[in-house]
């Protein structure tokens, strides 16, 4: 009798590695890898989440599995990296098994029908810019981060506290050469569509536009095409000109929120109204600190170490004599409690210094 294919893996299957057995309970998600299964690890009674490949051979595992392995030396709890249990053949399918986790950025934002506000969007930054400094310390580029690949841990008893997943496209830093194409089109750095050297920083300028998709509801940039979405780069970030003559013709915009022809300052400062000026305050040092992440010189876009002491990270800006009676400032004290600082990141706190208590202050560039 052959063995089934990964597709034919079905409810109350149970999977054997070589010392535990999964029951599988149930299938989570489907891509062009396989499956996502959601089981019962029958030794500990654990919930597990066994991804299925379709392909046993398949380089794409081994380059993964070699990722992950690295990934193992940090803390997934400290580090806020999905932990990685096993891998094993079952007859013909390749599995890898992770700790089960609740819910993509993506599902939350469709869920809940609304776009996260600062206070949301905060902790989440903080706890990836802590994942990518890890990975930058042992030498992995993620190439990967979009909503899909952030997930909520346990959203309904530790909010916003999440999860970098997904490595199946990481690469070493030591190995990227110039030319590749890494990352999905509205997420790409511009160094990686001009052909220029890639390195850690494309995941910071992913980062930036997955927050401005939390923001917003809508990538920052289009996804149609390179050119567009070069175009929209251009346009936004107020980039030279020179490259903008370069593009040629201007072709039929696509759907896309920002075809009004707002750059990035206007779009975040006019996006919804303001209570009071300490929400203005705080949504300025965002507008600060999303351009530190998409500058588009990837010598001096923000590394996760620098972006780690911005103040919209730290809440310097917030720290005002009325504090305990303010509720915007209250909240945000609040939603960061997930994502608590141990003593060597408390140092960094106290020599960042306040951008200014003038909004203009932090609208004249990334720079620190």
């Amino acid at each position: 009798k052959s063995a089934p294919a990964p597709f034919q893996i079905k409810k109350l299957d149970v999977l054997c590695s070589k010392s535990v057995r999964y029951l599988v309970l149930d299938f989570n998600g489907e891509g062009c890898f396989g499956k996502v299964a959601k089981c019962l690890n029958l030794k500990t009674s654990e919930i597990t989440a066994i991804k299925i490949h379709k392909m046993s051979e398949n380089h794409m595992i081994k380059k993964e599995v070699e990722m992950l392995t690295k990934i193992r030396a940090l803390d997934p709890e400290k580090k806020n990296l999905v932990r990685f249990i096993d891998n094993f053949m079952f007859q013909d399918a390749s599995c890898l098994a992770f700790e089960m986790l609740d819910r993509s950025l993506w599902d939350l934002l469709n869920q809940r029908q609304t776009t996260l506000s600062l206070h949301e969007i905060r902790p989440i930054t903080q706890q990836l810019l802590v994942a990518f400094e890890a990975l930058k310390i042992i030498g992995i580029i993620h190439t990967d981060l979009k909503p899909d690949n952030v997930m909520l841990v346990n959203h309904h008893e530790e909010p916003f506290r999440v999860k970098l997943i997904d490595f199946g496209l990481a690469l070493p830093a030591s190995k990227v050469k110039v030319g590749m194409t890494v990352q999905p089109c509205a997420y790409r750095a511009p160094e990686v569509t001009l052909g220029l050297p890639i390195s850690e920083a494309i995941d910071m300028w992913a980062l930036g536009c997955v927050m401005a998709f939390l923001y917003f509801g809508d990538n920052l940039f289009p996804g149609q095409s390179t050119y567009h979405m070069m175009k929209a780069v251009c346009r936004l970030l107020n980039t030279p000109r020179e490259y903008t003559k370069a593009t040629g013709v201007q072709p039929r915009n696509p759907r896309w929120i920002f075809n009004d022809g707002r750059n990035l300052d206007k779009s975040v400062e006019c996006y919804a109204e303001v209570d009071d000026y300490t929400e203005y305050e705080d949504r300025m040092a965002f507008l600060h600190f999303l351009k530190g992440l998409l500058d588009t010189d990837a010598q001096t876009r923000f590394t996760p170490e620098r972006a780690q002491r911005h103040c919209f990270v730290t809440m310097f800006h917030l720290h005002h004599e009325d504090m305990g009676t303010n509720s915007y400032a209250e909240d945000a004290l609040e939603l960061m409690t997930v994502s608590p600082r141990d003593d060597s990141e408390e140092s960094n706190v106290k020599i960042i210094g306040h951008l200014s208590t003038t909004p203009k202050a932090l609208q004249q560039g990334p720079a620190l």
